[in-house]
């Protein structure tokens, strides 16, 4: 099916010129359908011609039934203007008040079948859906007009997904996000002193040889959970398959474990990295608009996933300072985690 691409010029990126806060104004976020608005589902096996053309697909052989797939996303946050977009790679988000939104914004099918939690899914599909993420980030991260890309998943209405069907999002930005930056300004080995405070306080939820579940220093959300890996390595799509394919089952065991905590909860997860070529001129470029970064990645850096429960809702409070009410501990939040 032809798909156009969205105009170029409806995805903008504006900056407040008081705290610096980039926002997305991204209007055909508002044309996403709704469950209950459509006749057949886009992303069950069958209604392929529903959804623009697959860009990667798990199998690859066409003549086998596929178990996950990555789609461009239709109703985009920014736009894939490619190598014909200069002014929106001259400018950070920090610079001026409006630039254009160039990146990527891709869909992740995690399931041929209309599943509507990641624990319904086949295990087969599931890993394979998190081996097409590592490849798509792979290739995203070869292109010099990119400079950090993420996935992330909405689970639920109050989490912020419109259908049921299980999917996440993939997403590559021409700039460095002000949260990275401030990640990578830490300074030190902060995630070898995560994972040793966790130990000694018992926050650990769970630990396989490759990757670490535990409950952070300070969660936003009662029961968050972060996994990363025991060895340092700074990118997603660069570790190995194994590593990713213990992801997907660690993911899975969080987040059954996130269900018998707190039964019906809904979340969302996003997965950090360092930038794109950190030591390139154009991730340089970028980064000096940036005002953060000087393009180097601290030894002992580690790809991560959050995973934050809905359980609290965001009031006056936490929108208006920016900091976060917890009705539980940490120490706490692990205990129901693991069951104790």
């Amino acid at each position: 099916m032809h798909d156009p691409q969205p105009d170029a010029s409806s995805c903008r990126i504006h900056t407040d010129p008081l705290s610096g806060r980039a926002v997305f104004v991204a209007p055909a976020r508002a044309e996403r359908p709704r469950e209950e608005s459509l006749a057949a589902c886009p992303f069950c096996a069958g209604n392929e011609s529903l959804t623009p053309h697959e860009l990667l697909r798990s199998p690859a052989d066409r003549r086998l039934a596929w178990m996950a797939r990555i789609i461009p996303n239709r109703y985009p946050v920014v736009i894939d203007r490619g190598h014909d977009a200069p002014d929106a790679l001259s400018v950070g988000p920090t610079s001026g008040s409006s630039r254009p939104a160039h990146g990527v914004h891709d869909v992740v099918v995690e399931s041929p079948r209309h599943d509507s939690s990641i624990l319904e899914i086949d295990p087969a599909a599931w890993r394979a859906s998190w081996a097409l993420v590592r490849e798509r980030l792979g290739h995203l991260a070869e292109r010099d007009d990119l400079a950090w890309g993420m996935v992330f998943k909405n689970s639920g209405p109050a989490a912020g997904a419109s259908l049921d069907h299980v999917h996440s999002q993939l997403v590559a930005l021409d700039f460095v996000p002000p949260v990275i930056l401030a990640k990578l300004a830490a300074g030190g080995n902060p995630f070898a002193g995560i994972l040793r405070e966790a130990e000694l306080e018992r926050r650990i939820v769970a630990s396989t040889a490759d990757l670490v579940a535990l409950v952070p220093p300070a969660p936003r959300q009662p029961l968050e959970t972060w996994i990363f890996p025991h060895q340092p390595g700074p990118w997603f799509h660069a570790a190995g398959a194994e590593v990713v394919a213990g992801l997907a089952d660690l993911v899975r065991e969080v987040v059954a474990r996130i269900e018998r905590a707190a039964p019906g909860a809904e979340f969302n997860w996003w997965l950090h990295q360092a930038p794109f070529s950190p030591h390139s001129d154009r991730a340089g470029a970028m980064s000096r608009e940036c005002r953060a970064w000087d393009g180097h990645v601290p030894a002992g850096w580690r790809w991560h996933l959050e995973i934050v429960p809905r359980i609290s809702p965001l009031a006056g409070f936490e929108l208006g300072i920016g900091c976060h009410i917890s009705v539980l501990s940490p120490a706490e939040s692990a205990r129901r985690l693991r069951a104790d």
